[in-house]
């Protein structure tokens, strides 16, 4: 019962955050191309890896053969080691730019999509349809369970694209990873608050 409690009040505080910083983005939509490997979610102001599925060796010497999923403490290092020159990115960004998105900032992600029934529940960039192709907005979307840094002791929630559904899952499971790094939204000096569920 309390867990249900918790998960309401995530969707209300999702709900609240995507209104107070709802924007257009400069094309019109929700999600805009930056042109430097990231994707800026205009209703949240936060920044994503447009690559979803980004398996670049960091020169961090246990992932010199990355999978495409790691477990989440190696998810956390990887994300923290992220930078300009890898995965497409081109936009400055040094080791510690690039942080695991928080539960709500997943849920923010896949709240329309799976309110429509799309599937994967990703939109695309315009945000009125299901994401299809890569480069609307994003590239090798996985319908699997991404990471969030949300969680206690020894277990994490995760968002599961293919449906939207929140799921818990152990540290020591090999999942998607899906960086991102507070932006600014458009038009708009405030920063996106991240909320999170602990």
């Amino acid at each position: 019962m309390k867990l249900g409690r918790i998960m309401a009040l995530t969707v209300v505080l999702v709900l609240l955050g995507a209104w107070a910083y709802c924007a257009d983005c400069a094309n019109g939509g929700r999600y805009e191309d930056m042109g430097d490997g990231t994707v800026q979610d205009c209703r949240t102001g936060l920044v994503w890896l447009k690559d979803a599925d980004c398996t670049d060796y960091l020169g961090i010497p246990r992932f010199w053969e990355r999978s495409d999923v790691l477990n989440w403490h190696d998810a956390m290092d990887w994300t923290g080691f992220l930078h300009s020159g890898h995965c497409g990115l081109t936009d400055g960004s040094q080791e510690g730019f690039w942080r695991l998105p928080t539960i709500t900032e997943l849920m923010a992600m896949v709240a329309y999509g799976k309110k429509m029934g799309y599937n994967p529940t990703i939109t695309n960039a315009a945000g009125t349809d299901r994401w299809t192709t890569n480069g609307n907005a994003f590239n090798n979307v996985q319908v699997g369970a991404y990471w969030s840094s949300s969680g206690s002791f020894n277990s994490r929630w995760t968002v599961i694209v293919y449906n939207g559904f929140v799921q818990d899952f152990l540290d020591s499971e090999s999942l998607y990873v899906w960086p991102v790094r507070a932006g600014q939204v458009a038009g708009n000096d405030a920063s996106f608050g991240s909320l999170t569920l602990q």
